[in-house]
């Protein structure tokens, strides 16, 4: 089967600075909660958001794990953006390549966050839709998570 590609690009806008923003996007504190809380199916072994870092993953669904993801962090610019890639495995075979950048890029009122998501899904399948409203959720998630417990504090 050919693979299929597509990117996926969303943007939201916060009246925070680019620095608090980007404190709150990386803490293993609040990535706990916004990012693998246990309503999400996801679990981290550990949270390492700095270049060269590496994370692992495990999806679940009804309680069994069906897939991982491995992300590897290659470059973090405090304030400014995070780029990733992470290859997933679901029933022992790769099934998707992502990359993707966060950028936190500064406004005259605070900060526009873009996220930029590259995908090779190795079985041929569109994700345009899938990852537009993934992106959509996290986004939500992290708005929400800021708005119902505050900036974490530096």
């Amino acid at each position: 089967m050919k693979p299929a590609h597509t990117t996926v690009e969303i943007t939201r806008v916060f009246d925070i600075s680019a620095d608090a923003l980007f404190a709150h996007w990386v803490s293993p504190k609040t990535r706990l909660r916004w990012e693998a809380g246990p309503d999400t199916g996801m679990k981290y072994d550990a949270f390492d958001t700095r270049s060269g870092g590496r994370e692992i993953v495990r999806i679940f669904e009804g309680g069994a794990e069906i897939g991982r993801m491995v992300q590897s962090v290659h470059v973090v610019e405090p304030g400014d953006h995070i780029a990733t890639s992470i290859e997933a495995t679901f029933d022992g075979v790769v099934t998707m390549l992502m990359q993707t950048t966060v950028q936190f890029e500064r406004t005259k009122n605070g900060t526009r966050l873009n996220a930029t998501c590259q995908i090779a899904d190795l079985k041929g399948r569109d994700q345009s839709e899938r990852h537009k409203r993934g992106w959509e959720w996290i986004f939500d998630r992290f708005a929400a998570d800021i708005a119902d417990h505050g900036l974490v504090s530096a």
